[in-house]
């Protein structure tokens, strides 16, 4: 009778502790229970808190969102469940946090790699050109390129690869070797390139490929090396930033005096709006390329500077292009414009998007100035492909130049 006291004694109380939770289970109203217990991800709400209201929409993104964040963390030859991930996790952390306290302790361990590197690459990609629809190989294109006359050093400018330089084969070698210089500024994007004629060791180049292509990458202002091109450095500050340069000229007297094309570049796959240091038009900068001055603004948007040159009898006579407008001239050091136009086509170079192109040949003063360019236009016979055109007046007048045959055709 004693032995089976304490079982009923014990039997009781749990009968007891059973009929008091149902009636506190039946009794208590259910906003005023505690906190349910969570079952898995459930979120642990805090008494009187109401859970946000999502419509399916909402509801649908944020599911996707958390399968994808999770799906790339867990997908793989051998899956992952969740616990696996996070415990693999843990256990990483935890190495981490024991390689911090041992670092001082820690030995140097072997080199990764015990042997020099070589250059694999780039070869040339086969690619369907625009023009033909033809395969050809392709590696890269050319921005600029300059030759520096006291010792022929050989300055290229890659359209999205920064600025190299070409040093001659020594025998019994026969091909010579490339060398980039600018990877480590913050553009690689080159559109122009341009040496001092009175000190060829200070070299300029125009960030931004300025061709209008579809990929003419924006840049970042100008570049600017007083060794040659060995080294570089960034001396524009915040002007003509995301934008291209079309070309740049110095003054043959003055190496720090020079003029700037500037029209629109390309960021992704948009055009980029320029700042207001970086309007499109003829800029001009009498201190080394440091500081600069708008002289001619673009019509629009739409009407960039497309290029630049100077009489080098002459350094304020200024010839200028401009996008689907005009070529122009100041003979003021850019302080009033006038179009030279007389003789060339009358078209639509505006609807026809013409991209003019020129070059200046004045090598004394007792001979006239010899302008060249080159574009092509559209009128109401339709489209014209690219020809070239002469002036022998300092553009006062212009005639169209034979366009050859065969393989020396010009248009």
């Amino acid at each position: 009778m004693h032995r089976l006291f304490p079982y009923a004694m014990r039997a009781g109380a749990l009968a007891v502790v059973v009929s008091l939770v149902l009636a506190v289970t039946i009794t208590v109203p259910a906003n005023a229970q505690g906190p349910v217990i969570p079952n898995g991800d459930d979120p642990i709400l805090r008494p009187g808190a109401k859970p946000p209201a999502f419509d399916e929409v909402t509801e649908e993104i944020l599911q996707q969102r958390d399968i994808a964040f999770i799906s790339r963390r867990t997908a793989g030859d051998n899956a992952l469940s969740n616990q696996e991930a996070g415990a693999m996790r843990a256990a990483a952390a935890h190495v981490a946090s024991d390689l911090r306290k041992n670092a001082s302790a820690a030995s140097a361990g072997p080199a990764t790699f015990t042997t020099a590197w070589a250059a694999l690459g780039p070869n040339p990609i086969v690619q369907q050109t625009r023009g033909s629809g033809g395969f050809t190989a392709m590696s890269g294109r050319i921005g600029a390129l300059a030759i520096r006359p006291s010792n022929g050093q050989f300055v290229l400018g890659a359209a999205q690869g920064g600025i190299w330089l070409y040093t001659p084969p020594v025998a019994p070698a026969t091909l010579g070797t490339w060398t980039p210089k600018t990877d480590n500024l913050p553009s690689l994007s080159t559109g122009a390139l341009a040496i001092a004629p009175s000190n060829d060791a200070i070299i300029y180049a125009g960030t931004g490929e300025g061709a209008l292509s579809g990929d003419s990458y924006f840049g970042d202002g100008i570049l600017k090396s007083t060794d040659g091109g060995t080294n570089w450095s960034h001396v524009s500050g915040d002007f003509f930033e995301a934008v291209s340069v079309s070309h740049l000229v110095v003054d043959p007297a003055n190496p720090n005096h020079l003029y700037a094309s500037v029209l629109r570049g390309r960021g992704g796959a948009r055009r980029t709006t320029p700042a207001v240091h970086s309007r499109f038009g003829i800029w001009e900068s009498t201190d080394g390329a440091v500081s600069w001055t708008l002289l001619k603004e673009a019509k629009s948007e739409f009407n960039g500077a497309t290029d630049v040159e100077i009489d080098p009898q002459n350094a304020q006579i200024v010839y200028a292009s401009f996008w689907g407008d005009a070529i122009y001239k100041s003979t003021n050091g850019g302080a009033t414009w006038a179009p030279i136009m007389n003789g060339l086509p009358v078209a639509d170079y505006a609807g026809g998007q013409t991209r003019f192109s020129i070059a200046i040949s004045h090598s004394s003063g007792l001979q006239p100035t010899v302008l060249y360019a080159g574009f092509d236009w559209t009128d109401a016979a339709g489209g014209h492909p690219s020809r070239v055109f002469k002036s022998t007046d300092a553009g006062a007048s212009w005639v169209i130049t034979s366009a050859g045959s065969g393989a020396d055709t010009v248009e």
